[in-house]
């Protein structure tokens, strides 16, 4: 039994370098440029051990947002509020789709890839990917609910969804400039956005207050 625990989290640890070792190359040939080959060199293992592991790429890619979505979760657990998570999401992660300093973060360019690529219906990467945004979605929103204790339950909740849509909305945009090479200060946009929509949120507690 010992004997088999070993092996098992050698597996495990086997699996989680090559997720590491082929991110980047990921990030930077995207989906349908990235082969199993690509994963073989870049993890240094023979593609025999690779695909031991994985049965195919779009199994591959589904673990590989997996992992990068639990890095997500990990990085976006303590967030405040809506100013706290646009400087994560578009000041760090939307940034990072710029460059490979960050392959986690600039792995969710991919994802909007997948959201185009209607012809990618049935493929089970792009499936996971649209179930780890509804999730990422009911995160942020379960997050931002807490930034207004003082308002209604149900005003709070349609507050929180409403600056969830607009979030996201933003985070997707600047995402594409990112990737795109704009010439972007993520940063000062962040901020920006941040004070657009927490105008908007105190417009509308007025609303509700005078209502």
């Amino acid at each position: 039994m010992a004997a088999k625990r070993k092996a098992h989290r050698a597996s495990e640890g086997s699996k989680q370098a090559i997720l590491e070792a082929v991110l980047s190359r990921a990030v930077e040939a995207g989906y349908e440029g990235t082969t199993m080959a690509d994963v073989a060199r870049a993890s240094g293992l023979p593609i025999g051990s690779v695909y031991w592991h994985f049965q195919n790429k779009e199994q591959l890619f589904v673990e590989l947002l997996d992992y990068c979505f639990e890095l997500w979760k990990q990085a976006n657990a303590s967030v405040g509020g809506m100013r706290e998570l646009l400087r994560h999401t578009i000041g760090q992660s939307a940034a990072a789709s710029a460059s490979l300093a960050e392959p986690a973060a600039a792995f969710w360019s991919i994802g909007l890839v997948f959201a185009f690529e209607r012809r990618l219906e049935d493929n089970l990467a792009r499936q996971r990917y649209l179930a780890i945004r509804k999730e990422m979605f009911q995160f942020v929103t379960s997050q931002l609910r807490v930034s207004y204790p003082e308002v209604p339950e149900g005003v709070a909740a349609e507050l929180a969804h409403d600056m969830a849509v607009m979030g996201r909305a933003l985070t997707d945009g600047f995402r594409v400039a990112a990737a795109a090479g704009d010439d972007t200060d993520f940063t000062r946009y962040a901020e920006l956005a941040a004070d657009a929509l927490e105008s908007l949120v105190a417009t509308r507690l007025k609303e509700y207050t005078h209502a």
